[in-house]
């Protein structure tokens, strides 16, 4: 049994062009970064048996203040007691040299950790605008619940991003790491619940054991293998880039390897139930951002309404109900 060992805050505000959480590598996809995180809940959350769950993609942050503005209205789904974030940016020119978790946890009163996925290098355009010096970008829970026993899983497969015409030249995406899972047990009352904020490989190019496919199918199986021995409820969310799965889902869902093995290890698809078309996530149509849980009930799940959310992320919230 896993005994409890609540994160270490560091409460001190981090002076991001400084304090960088990465120190080195040991090869351009396997960073040595620290874990860091705070704690900007008011008051304890009081336990109860059903949280909702969210997974999002925050576009790096862009359009941070408008995002933090929807979870503050109406914005058409349950307020979340833990986030599963993607794509958040630390001390990047291109969002406004914030740091995205931070200000998340920080607006919704809640404690954080994140995880360095990628350090960005400069370039003068690419997905999201310029970077005029190195950031770091990456995997974020954010809860109201206490957060302990919390690891960056950098996966053992994972794509290159290093390209030598683009850092030379400073366009595209040139990057050092790779593809992580950050874990982390939320203790609600006297329960604990494992959950993993995951960020599969993107892309669908590539043959055989290099196609886009192949690296999401090993790195969801590394998270199951992660959660094997444990006995008590599992939730893996985030952008898993399943970019066929709503279509296949309608007729054979087992042709998507990824979601496949998770279902083939017990998980449970929390929107399992809806129509292909209410659960999209994406301006291309595809179902991208999911959440699977193991030894708990999803009692509702949906997605955040495109009249809400469509304008400040590339990426739709979904989210669930979860029975604990």
């Amino acid at each position: 049994m896993i005994s409890w060992q609540e994160f270490l805050w560091q409460q001190e505000e981090p002076d991001l062009m400084r304090d960088r959480l990465c120190i080195g590598s040991s090869s351009p996809t396997h960073l040595d970064c620290r874990i860091e995180g705070a704690d900007f809940r008011r008051q304890p959350a009081t336990a109860k048996d059903e949280i909702v769950v969210c997974a999002y993609n925050v576009e790096r942050g862009l359009r941070l203040d408008d995002q933090l503005r929807a979870f503050g209205g109406d914005d058409g789904m349950p307020p979340p007691d833990v986030l599963l974030i993607n794509e958040a940016d630390r001390g990047c020119t291109r969002s406004g040299d914030r740091n995205v978790a931070r200000e998340y946890a920080r607006a919704l009163g809640m404690c954080y950790v994140y995880g360095v996925e990628f350090i960005e290098l400069p370039r003068w355009w690419g997905p999201g605008g310029s970077v005029r010096g190195r950031c770091e970008h990456g995997n974020a829970i954010v809860s109201r619940f206490p957060l302990g026993n919390v690891r960056l899983i950098r996966h053992r497969r994972t794509r290159s991003w290093q390209s030598t015409v683009q850092r030379i030249l400073h366009v595209g995406e040139p990057r050092l790491g790779g593809r992580v899972a950050l874990a982390a047990d939320v203790r609600i009352g006297e329960r604990t619940l494992r959950v993993y904020s995951v960020h599969f490989e993107s892309g669908d190019r590539g043959r055989g054991s290099s196609s886009g496919d192949a690296y999401r199918e090993a790195q969801a199986r590394e998270v199951i293998e992660d959660a094997s021995d444990l006995q008590r409820g599992v939730v893996i969310g985030g952008d898993m880039n399943v970019s066929r799965y709503p279509r296949l889902r309608e007729d054979d869902a087992s042709g998507e390897p990824t979601t496949s093995a998770l279902a083939g290890a017990g998980y449970e698809d929390a929107h399992e139930a809806l129509a292909g078309s209410e659960r999209v996530t994406t301006s291309s149509g595809a179902a991208m951002d999911l959440i699977f849980g193991r030894g708990v009930r999803f009692a509702e799940a949906g997605v955040g309404p495109s009249g809400v959310w469509g304008g400040v992320s590339d990426h739709l919230p979904a989210w669930a109900r979860v029975s604990l």
